[in-house]
């Protein structure tokens, strides 16, 4: 008796817990890509209550537990999915069926495969911003159609004729995602027709000096007896190298040339890897693919080290530059503990963005100062930048920076030469305050306050870029990579392929082509994690007044 009484306290305990936790929170309190659980009152269910009225009702009244099936509101929002390009006028088409299912296999099962109407869930909301500020942002937020395999194709597989282009600067799992996309569509899907086009958008109308920047694409040796002509790339080990095996470059994008190329060779399906810049010439050669009535797939695979596009979760090759990033931080923390006023200052990349230097600095632990391009700061006065390393020498004589190349856009008090250089792509470059800071601190240092300061300066730029992806960023360009295939044979076009509240899904490219960067904000909760492990705000008169 004991015991049954006890279990039927311990229940309701719970259950009163549980109560208060749902009861506390409110509007602003639901994060994008977290799961904000839904359950269905059976009164409501009987009364038969129309769902959106009962989600409004639930989000006005906060302690009133209320919420829905995601399949009940599926209908109701329909109009808010994203809809996608699509070549196929019957998702059903049975002419061609997909050649992965195989019948009497128990791994292959009906659940494996979407539908036309599959969207990512009800919980995976996407808006701009980390929060949801209103009842109509919530109610109104953006859905996209799910990516994944189809059971009929529009394609005829022995049809196919692919290309894969990567454009842009290189980084982490490019060759990571040639490679898996080669995979799904030899041994997936039966192509045999697939090309690499070398050195970016130009390659497909630009010849080189002595040959074609056209190369066939084949899994590995075994598989180059299928294949006839001497321009022959094997993918099986990409996997393990940096960069990309076909070339980049930026710029020199001509849609006329690169349609009539394409219509000249009979391809019919494109993967494009790069960012934001890719996916606006993406957007321009899909307008002219409508207006000159071409059906041919264009699927993109976001490429940004960055890690800075709005919509997507992450991007392939952000974390194994922030693993790279970290180790070099550890390197910078090892100098400056090694002299009597030791600083480390380490660059790392972020144009405009400082999510590397976040993240890396969260990892590694040893990090004292972190400058990123959202975060104003002086760096002369009682409350600026140098005086707060002067504290910290004197103190502890050591101090570790960490900064994005970009920072230089976010210094107040001193006025760098601007540059109005822009790269291929036509982003325009930020000014450099490496050197600057490397001199001045020194000088600083020893004018006034005489300490003799030994600084290392650590520019890991380029290792970040270069090195292989490592084991998280590989699964999650085979992941890509394999949808992007999906995606295509289904007979879906203009449209790009990410994760989105953590589901695969299928992204219009001017989605991506006209979103903004997604910046660090000074409620970001990593941000704030940072300031408390190291103990600093913003150096700047303003932060410190308040």
């Amino acid at each position: 008796q004991r015991r049954v009484l006890f279990f039927f306290f311990f229940f309701f305990q719970a259950e009163d817990g549980i109560r208060d936790v749902e009861r506390s929170r409110g509007l602003g309190d639901v994060y994008k890509r977290q799961v904000y659980h839904w359950s269905l009152n059976k009164d409501a269910q009987q009364e038969e209550r129309d769902p959106m009225e009962e989600l409004k009702r639930s989000v006005r009244e906060p302690r009133r537990r209320v919420t829905l099936r995601y399949t009940e509101l599926r209908l109701d929002i329909e109009n808010r999915v994203k809809q996608v390009d699509t070549f196929m006028k019957d998702i059903n088409n049975k002419e061609f069926p997909n050649p992965m299912v195989v019948k009497n296999r128990e791994e292959i099962r009906s659940g494996t495969f979407l539908t036309s109407k599959s969207c990512i869930p009800i919980q995976a909301f996407t808006v701009p911003g980390d929060t949801f500020e209103s009842e109509a942002q919530l109610l109104g937020a953006p859905r996209y159609k799910k990516a994944g395999p189809r059971t009929h194709l529009y394609y005829n597989p022995k049809n196919v004729k692919a290309a894969i282009v990567t454009c842009g600067g290189i980084c982490p799992g490019v060759n990571v995602v040639i490679r898996e996309i080669v995979m799904m569509l030899w041994y997936g899907y039966k192509v045999r027709e697939i090309y690499g086009v070398k050195y970016g958008f130009k390659g497909f109308w630009a010849k080189t000096a002595s040959e074609s920047c056209y190369v066939r694409l084949v899994p590995g040796i075994a598989e180059n007896e299928q294949v006839h002509g001497a321009n022959i790339i094997p993918v099986a080990d990409l996997h393990t190298l940096g960069g990309t095996v076909l070339g980049t470059s930026r710029g020199e994008f001509d849609a006329e040339k690169i349609v009539e190329e394409l219509q000249a060779r009979g391809i019919n399906q494109v993967y494009a890897i790069g960012g934001a810049g890719t996916h606006k010439g993406l957007l321009v050669l899909s307008k002219l693919l409508k207006k000159k009535k071409t059906e041919i797939s264009l699927i993109g695979v976001p490429k940004t080290i960055d890690n800075d596009i709005q919509i997507i979760d992450r991007t392939f090759g952000f974390d194994t530059a922030v693993e790279i990033a970290m180790w070099a931080i550890h390197c910078a923390d090892v100098e400056a503990n090694s002299a009597e006023y030791g600083v480390g200052l380490v660059k790392v990349m972020g144009r405009y963005a400082g999510h590397i230097a976040m993240h890396a600095a969260l990892a590694n632990r040893d990090v004292n100062i972190c400058l990123i391009p959202e975060s104003p700061f002086d760096v002369y006065g009682e409350k600026g930048l140098f005086e707060y390393i002067m504290k910290r020498l004197k103190e502890r004589h050591h101090c570790v920076i960490v900064m994005s190349e970009g920072v230089g856009a976010a210094v107040r008090d001193v006025v760098l030469k601007k540059s109005k250089a822009k790269d291929a792509s036509g982003n325009l470059i930020p000014p450099d305050i490496s050197g600057f800071l490397k001199k001045e601190i020194v000088k600083y240092g020893m004018e006034k306050y005489q300490l003799d300061i030994t600084l290392k300066f650590i520019d890991p730029y380029y290792m970040l870029r270069s090195t292989p992806a490592n084991s998280s960023d590989r699964e999650l360009c085979s992941v890509l990579a394999e949808y992007a295939v999906h995606t295509a044979m289904a007979g879906y076009t203009n449209c790009t392929v990410g994760s989105v509240g953590g589901y695969s899904a299928m992204i219009p490219f001017k989605e991506i082509a006209e979103s903004k960067p997604h910046l660090i904000t000074w409620d970001n909760r990593n941000w704030q994690r940072l300031i408390q492990s190291t103990g600093c705000l913003l150096y700047t008169s303003d932060a410190a007044d308040e």
